[in-house]
């Protein structure tokens, strides 16, 4: 979006001096600017008024490959700014680059880069009573009224300076910063500076958020670019003199030599031994080797770095990827199984997420027991950290606390099929391992089945019931009447036939049942079929009657034929009965209609068969999933 404005970058305030020191112009672009350093002798040049003095000489800037530079123009929330002038801090385990931004009209900010994402900030005048400089992460700060939570405490010293900045950072110059959360996920730090205290406060960004442009061509990235790239014994390991190739220069605080297993400092141009990794750690075999470049989900991206971690019950490797715009991201590999990690700046709970809820999954005490190649980080064998993982597969969210550090640091990743991160990395027909087992952010393969089925499964269901219903009014039964017949002794094998009856309506069950009086302990067999009097079409009946202790009701029969059509019918059958049995009256007691339940039930159960099949199983995976948590929700307590 274009802004409104002039263009910072030809206000008319700019103005020019010549330096104290070496003559050589100095040019003051803004009215707010105090400070600059001199281009060609690089000393502090502090005006007053009409007045200019020197604070010193700047050390030389370190190579990096930011692809912002003095001169670089953006836009944010409709409003244009330009870059005019960069600190380049320093703390025990890590550096940054802050880029004061002028928006003209007496307006500035400041944009820092730090681990591959931005914070854009701008001076607030607040009250910060309850705040100073031992404040500990994690604690809940008011600042106007709401409430920030602490997630960075460190101390830092300016290595460097170039263009021009709205204060004096002389040489040797540091401060403590206090970096805020804010309720809705904004930026904020309080400054701490010779007892005097400064808030800033504004959001964190993506790259392609501050809509850059002017940008610099970043070497071995951008084809046109000029390679800066020092070619020097500050390229080279103190220890052995190998040469090490740095592929996020200015970027990385640490790397590991290829020769001689040294940790180097790489914050600065001469690089310095503060570790070693053993010796055996250089002949491992990395399923992405170092250097790599690939494209994954639409960027390209470099492998600079790799660690294995473990903790108290397994180990797992992870590895750094690098893009001058996009910063830093993780693939984090366990068992075949892969995840794509980013930092998350600004986020600071364990139940949310992008609108989504996560479930605590693991927390452990992890060790890093092999390092290669560089990292943002003074990365070290032995580093300890406590970890906590939530999932919500396939995306997990976790926070990462280091003792001794007054820093918590949230990351959110999402898993990654290990075929694409092949497809990316691997172009020398090399494999990666297939997944074995379930991982903790692995997307569910059943859940998604039974996803993909249920609609179409509740649609079936309730059309079927439906049916059975509708079925259950055509179904009701009808009541056709009784016919009468005899039996005698004296007509044993011979067959006997009953008067017809009328059956009515439409094809459906008809239901039969025979009843005679016998005497005790006597039986009467009954065999043969019911025959349609006009097509002679038969169906085939039996009738076992009884009168025995051992068998209470059995003089009374009933079956049950389906699908019998409208017709006059009667019954032809051949006795089998008792020799003790003299005669016996038989009556047939008929109805037609009503529906097979059984039929139902059946058909019910073939069409929830298989998502019934996918739910089972997604449950089951579920389990065993959780199998490996602490926190395993499928486990009883002894409470419960």
């Amino acid at each position: 979006m274009q802004s409104q404005t002039s263009d910072p970058s030809n206000h008319p305030a700019a103005r020019r001096y010549d330096c104290p020191q070496c003559g050589a112009p100095v040019v003051f672009h803004s009215s707010i600017s105090i400070s600059s350093v001199c281009e060609h002798c690089r000393s502090l040049v502090v005006r007053n008024d009409f007045q200019v003095a020197t604070f010193g000489q700047m050390a030389e800037l370190p190579n990096d490959l930011s692809p912002l530079q003095i001169g670089t123009k953006g836009y944010w929330n409709g409003q244009g700014f330009v870059l005019l002038g960069r600190l380049r801090l320093h703390y025990g385990d890590g550096s940054w680059n802050e880029w004061y931004a002028h928006f003209g009209n007496q307006t500035y900010g400041w944009i820092a880069e730090v681990m591959g994402y931005y914070t854009i900030s701008f001076p607030q005048s607040v009250s910060l009573q309850g705040i100073d400089e031992n404040s500990p992460a994690g604690k809940m700060v008011s600042i106007q009224g709401a409430s920030w939570r602490i997630m960075d405490v460190k101390e830092a010293r300016c290595v460097s300076v170039e263009g021009e900045l709205p204060m004096v950072a002389p040489p040797g110059w540091s401060r403590t910063g206090i970096d805020l959360t804010g309720p809705g996920g904004q930026f904020g730090t309080v400054e701490f500076v010779n007892g005097e205290r400064a808030f800033y406060a504004g959001e964190f960004a993506q790259f392609g958020d501050l809509n850059f442009t002017d940008l610099r061509k970043v070497p071995g990235w951008d084809a046109e670019a000029d390679i800066t790239r020092r070619q020097s014994s500050a390229m080279g390991c103190p220890s052995c003199g190998a040469p090490v190739n740095l592929r996020a220069e200015g970027l990385t605080m640490s790397a590991v030599c290829g020769s001689c297993a040294g940790i180097l400092d790489a914050s600065t141009p001469h690089l310095q031994e503060i570790g070693r990794v053993a010796k055996t750690t250089l002949q491992m075999k990395l399923a992405l080797p170092i250097g790599s470049r690939g494209l994954l989900k639409g960027e390209t991206w470099e492998v600079i770095g790799f660690m294995r971690r473990k903790d108290k019950w397994c180990s797992w490797e992870e590895y750094l990827l690098f893009n001058p715009w996009l910063g830093f991201r993780f693939l984090v590999s366990f068992r075949g199984h892969w995840s794509l990690v980013q930092i998350l700046p600004g986020h600071y709970t364990a139940t949310l997420w992008n609108g989504e809820n996560f479930k605590l999954f693991a927390r452990e005490e992890v060790t890093t027991t092999d390092v290669l190649g560089e990292f943002y980080w003074r990365v070290k064998n032995g580093e300890r950290a406590t970890v906590s993982d939530h999932i919500a597969p396939p995306r997990v969210l976790s926070c990462e606390v280091m003792p001794g550090l007054k820093e918590v640091t949230w990351s959110g990743g999402e898993y990654i099929d290990h075929l694409e991160v092949q497809k990316a990395f691997l172009r020398d027909g090399s494999k990666l391992q297939a997944p074995s087992g379930p991982y903790l952010n692995q997307p569910n393969p059943h859940l998604q089945k039974w996803r993909d089925v249920r609609g179409t499964f509740f649609i079936m269901l309730i059309g079927y019931c439906i049916l059975q219903f509708i079925f259950m009014g055509w179904g009701v039964e009808q009541n056709i009447g009784q016919v009468h017949s005899a039996y005698s002794s004296t007509q044993a094998g011979q067959m006997i036939t009953t008067p017809t009856f009328k059956v009515t309506g439409h094809r459906a069950p008809l239901h039969i049942s025979a009843a005679s009086v016998l005497g005790q302990d006597t039986y009467l067999g009954l065999k043969g079929k019911l025959i349609e009097n006009t097509t002679k079409r038969s169906f085939d009946v039996a009738f076992p009657l009884t009168n025995y202790s051992t068998a209470l009701g059995g003089h009374v029969q009933e079956v049950t034929l389906t699908g019998i059509p409208p017709g006059e019918y009667y019954f032809a059958l051949t006795p089998d009965a008792s020799p003790a049995l003299s005669t016996a009256r038989i009556t047939f007691t008929m109805a037609h209609g009503g529906l097979f339940w059984s039929n139902f039930w059946i058909g019910l159960a073939g069409i929830a068969f298989w998502p019934v099949w996918v739910l089972l199983r997604s449950g089951s995976f579920e389990k065993s999933r959780w199998m490996e948590s602490d926190f395993n929700p499928y486990t009883l307590t002894d409470d419960e």
